[in-house]
């Protein structure tokens, strides 16, 4: 794995939009790795696992909000290509899933981040994405590129990973490359249908097994990516292909209805967002733009747009992809692919004032030895 850290020898600034740069360049992967220095465990700290959608293999880092990223030490597989990768919110486990050979790839996570390979679960089709309830037991995994289907799974007492009951399909023609997210409650899946530009409504049973369909609701083109906010009250979905954010009030019943000033604009592809604990900010990494889309929510759902923030200023053409919140909500994460560095990834860290404003650590640039952030390419797990 090859990791460094760069430093401007800046405190970090606040940047306002960068403008628009040139498209992602083709990609081609390099094969040298170099030495990392071991990891030591941070009681007060988290982990972050990075993975790249063409390259094979977790990079691990155990990190803090202030202190700098220590790599963990190893590279379990991952397979390639390999859209998803998912943390459970307790932080105990980590899934991946690889599609040529599609299975679900269990992980236990050490207490010093390290992770320990189980028994991979056979899947149905293509693995998208994967989305775990609140429990931290149960577990979604949507496959399929067309004719979609919701798998759900379950995590046993010994760590184990079983499917959990029937698959539920998605049901129309074109339902596919589809993400995901559970309530807060746990009660409803949400589920987007690329393809179709819309957004799906699933109730979850008391098994957690999944029911089938209860609405459709329409988005911009090439929806990604449903997140809601902590008391379960709004759901916000990137348009890929829109350039923007759709947002959505959620009724007692789970079912959904835009609001009014929806959509927000964004920058040029965006995708995984994140949120502060709190519900009051969300921000969306922009895959096409080299800027970073912030905003304030309101009381009533609706979203106000926040200064721009700058992914790479010094790296012209390296825009962010993944993102992942700390737990104190006080710093957000983001992945990016640097075409300069033949796609590698290039992780980065801001802290998150007052007003919700960020501002980029310039003495954090991890280039992780992983290739290519496209799709739940980024995860972080609160530490133990």
């Amino acid at each position: 794995m090859t990791s460094d850290s760069t430093s401007t020898g800046g405190s970090g600034t606040r940047r306002a939009r960068a403008g628009w740069v040139l498209a992602l360049a083709a990609t081609v992967l390099p094969g040298f790795t170099a030495t990392v220095t071991p990891a030591v465990a941070d009681p007060g700290g988290y982990h972050i696992y990075a993975h790249g959608f063409l390259s094979d293999g977790v990079a691990g880092y155990n990190v803090t909000d202030t202190g700098r990223p220590t790599p963990i030490p190893g590279r379990v597989p991952t397979g390639l290509p390999n859209w998803p990768q998912a943390a459970s919110p307790d932080g105990r486990y980590l899934f991946v899933a690889p599609g040529p050979q599609p299975e679900l790839i269990p992980y236990t996570i050490g207490a010093d981040g390290g992770l320990t390979g189980g028994t991979p679960l056979a899947l149905p089709d293509f693995p998208v994405d994967i989305a775990f309830a609140p429990n931290s037991r149960d577990a979604y995994v949507v496959v399929g590129l067309q004719n979609a289907l919701v798998v759900p799974v379950r995590i046993g007492e010994d760590g184990g990973v079983t499917r959990n009951g029937p698959v539920t399909p998605f049901a129309e023609a074109g339902d596919g490359v589809a993400t995901a997210t559970v309530s807060p409650d746990g009660k409803r899946l949400y589920a987007t249908s690329l393809l179709r530009s819309e957004l799906l409504v699933f109730d979850i049973n008391a098994d957690a097994t999944v029911s089938p369909v209860k609405q459709r609701v329409a988005t911009g083109m090439n929806p990604i990516f449903p997140r809601l906010t902590p008391d379960g009250r709004h759901l916000y979905v990137v348009n890929e292909l829109s350039a923007s954010v759709s947002g959505y009030a959620v009724a007692a019943d789970g079912t959904l209805s835009e609001f009014a000033s929806s959509p927000y604009p964004s920058g040029l592809l965006p995708h995984v967002t994140s949120m502060t604990p709190d519900g009051r900010f969300l921000y969306v990494p922009n895959m096409g733009s080299g800027h970073i889309s912030s905003y304030a929510i309101g009381q009533d759902g609706a979203l106000t747009p926040l200064p721009d923030v700058a992914f790479a200023p010094e790296k012209p053409g390296t825009f962010a992809e993944a993102s992942v919140m700390s737990p104190s909500g006080q710093v957000l994460w983001a992945l990016g692919t640097d075409p300069l560095r033949g796609g590698e990834e290039i992780l980065r860290r801001f802290s998150i004032g007052p007003d919700g404003v960020l501002d980029l650590d310039e003495s954090v640039a991890v280039y992780t030895g992983t290739y290519v952030a496209d799709g739940r390419t980024l995860s972080l797990a609160p530490g133990r």
